[in-house]
């Protein structure tokens, strides 16, 4: 195959290219020396113990590669024999930085800048190869130009890609020319007729530059701020496998819901945004045929009761994210309201856990479900203490010796030898530490307040800036306790995007589910007439005025469609079954449901029935 040697050149747009290389000026190269072998030799040669310090010295050798002048064959060469090497490292990177609170510590965000440092410049490494090879096809002596060309422009597309995953993972805007020189690398495919043409991916199978390119496009569609850091590499994986059901094409080849300029530095945005102003640089990509199989496999996983999709790569595609996908890529989504701005103080309490302790009146668990009398059991109040802990089989590890009988003490020779073999003298400050309950964890030790500040707000939430460092709790996705003041009743609201700041601060788009909730202990019967150990869950009330009908929040895993709950606190009892999955985030899940019979009144109605029928049995009949 031909290439076309007029840099830039396409019949619809003699647009010049906008990818950003250096100029080729450095004189000498001081780390190896400039073959593959060297290079190959150097790199194994790195202290692999010290991962920044090799990350370091790969950015140098990768800045000054990108400063000399080589031919493309070489240059490439010396790229594949440090390939190795840098995607350990980089791998090896991102497990000390990622899952990180969002205002992360000195070192963790120094070895984010040093990723990213190393993912730009392999980029640039990469695209000056393939500007090499459009410009002068006659340097390539070894190789077929379009072939070279090819994984060139594959590699820098990967690189590319992965650089924006990460922005996205840290919840940080995309870095200047990041969009753009994905853009531009796809372009220079298509307009060299490359971008449907199959090269040899990472993993061996057959891709082509278009379904590299387009993960990375739909991603950025995807809302990835509402996205946890795990959830968006599985999208992202699970992306890639799908790509072949995604088109991309000038508009009148393609009509799709979504449409991106490879001539801008911006993610794609919706068509019907762009109105008429479309020129000869803009592509529409097509997801209808995705989000079809998308919804294919909900009702699969729905049917199995098994939620997750385990990918063909091995990775873990929670059930909630083909929700997510569907209801991204499948319609146009635009604000219901009108958001104004807004000043006002807002008090913020993150976690399941967190909202039904202060939607509870400030109650522990415990005491919700059982009365200010509850007293734990002794298993429960034996805190961090190793020495009053059984162990894991429940016994006195030294029963093993003779497991058939337990050792008992001989009785000492007389009164006097026993009552100083087991008296101990201890002082009064003592004796009350041991005698009160010290390993009680204080009320709300766990839950805390922040006091925060809008941007703006609506009917349907907030936008909040939270200056200094953020708790763990703090994810996109979490359910949130929130009041405008302190005499306020509790609201519930689901931290629905988290953004990251340059100067550290940390933007939070909340929406509102509920103006009140009530906590409850939740109890999950199984089909064997088994129940489950109480789980905190909130129940968000009826508004009759807006439609919105009652609801249950619950923890993200053990609950499901069709389960029957008993829903429990102190004087309080009532049984419902949950009926349909309405949302799902990492942090929690939210069901419709409807109130049912209590099973002693199925028993008076029936009296044909054993008497002794299993509980079960009753849960059935309703």
């Amino acid at each position: 195959m031909r290439l076309r040697t007029k840099l830039g050149h396409n019949m619809n747009n003699d647009k010049p290219l906008k990818l950003k290389i250096p100029a080729q000026t450095l004189e000498q190269f001081d780390h190896f020396q400039l073959h593959r072998d060297a290079a190959l030799e150097w790199a194994q040669q790195l202290p692999v113990a010290n991962t920044p310090a090799v990350a370091r010295q790969l950015l140098s050798a990768l800045i000054d590669l990108n400063h000399c002048k080589l031919s493309p064959e070489l240059r490439y060469e010396i790229l594949q024999a440090l390939s190795g090497s840098l995607q350990v490292t980089l791998t090896n990177l991102s497990k000390r930085f990622l899952h990180q609170p969002l205002v992360m510590p000195q070192e963790p965000r120094q070895l984010a800048e040093l990723t990213d440092d190393l993912y730009t410049q392999l980029t640039t490494a990469y695209s000056i190869v393939a500007v090499q090879i459009v410009s002068d096809p006659d340097s390539v002596h070894e190789n077929n130009p379009a072939r070279l060309l090819c994984a060139s422009l594959q590699a820098g597309l990967l690189s590319a890609g992965r650089n924006i995953l990460l922005a996205f993972q840290l919840y940080r805007p995309v870095d200047l020319g990041g969009w753009l020189t994905l853009h531009q690398l796809y372009s220079l495919a298509e307009r060299q007729g490359l971008a449907t043409l199959a090269v040899t991916g990472e993993d061996g199978a057959q891709v082509t530059i278009t379904d590299t390119y387009l993960p990375t496009l739909i991603l950025g569609c995807a809302k990835p701020n509402q996205l946890r850091q795990s959830d968006m590499v599985a999208v992202h994986t699970a992306l890639a496998e799908w790509s072949n059901m995604l088109e991309i094409g000038e508009q009148g080849a393609v009509d799709g819901l979504f449409l991106v300029d490879l001539d801008s530095d911006q993610p794609p945005l919706y068509s019907a945004l762009y109105g008429n102003q479309e020129g000869g640089r803009c592509r529409q990509i097509n997801t209808e045929t995705l989000v079809i199989q998308l919804k294919h496999l909900r009702e699969r996983d729905d049917a199995r009761g098994k939620p997750g999709l385990k990918l063909k790569s091995g990775v873990f595609l929670p059930s909630n994210m083909l929700s997510h996908l569907i209801d991204c890529l499948g319609s146009m989504s635009m604000r219901n309201f009108g958001r104004v701005p807004s000043e006002a103080p807002l008090l913020l309490s993150a976690g399941l856990s967190a909202a039904h302790y202060h939607t509870a009146g400030e109650k522990d668990f415990e005491l919700l479900l059982h009365g200010q009398d509850y007293v734990p059991p002794a298993e429960a109040r034996l805190g961090n203490n190793p020495f009053l802990h059984d162990g894991k089989t429940g016994q006195d590890p030294w029963r093993k010796a003779n497991p058939e009988k337990d050792f008992v003490r001989e009785e000492a020779a007389n009164e006097a030898e026993a009552e100083l073999s087991h008296r101990v003298e201890l002082d009064e400050q003592s004796l009350r530490a041991i005698n009160e309950d010290t390993t009680a964890e204080p009320a709300g030790r766990n839950y805390p307040v922040h006091r925060l500040y809008t941007i703006n707000a609506s009917p349907g939430g907030y936008c909040l800036r939270w200056s200094g460092d953020t708790p763990d709790s703090v994810r996109a996705g979490t359910v949130a306790a929130i009041k405008e003041e302190p005499g306020d009743a509790w609201s519930i609201a689901v931290i629905r995007w988290v953004s990251q700041l340059q100067n550290s601060d940390t933007l939070l788009g909340l929406e509102l589910l509920s103006p009140q909730a009530l906590a409850y202990g939740a109890l999950i019967h199984s089909k064997k007439g088994q129940v489950s150990e109480p789980q905190r869950v909130l129940l968000l009330p009826e508004i009759k005025l807006v439609g919105q009908p009652h609801t249950l929040i619950t923890p993200r895993s053990g609950f499901r469609e069709r389960q029957k709950i008993t829903l429990l606190r102190l004087g309080e009892t009532f049984y419902i079954q949950l009926t349909r999955q309405i949302a799902a985030t990492a942090g929690y899940a939210q069901f419709d449901f409807r109130y049912i019979k209590h099973p002693d009144e199925v028993m008076a109605e029936d009296k044909s029935g054993p008497l002794d029928a299993s509980y079960d049995s009753l849960w059935s009949n309703i």
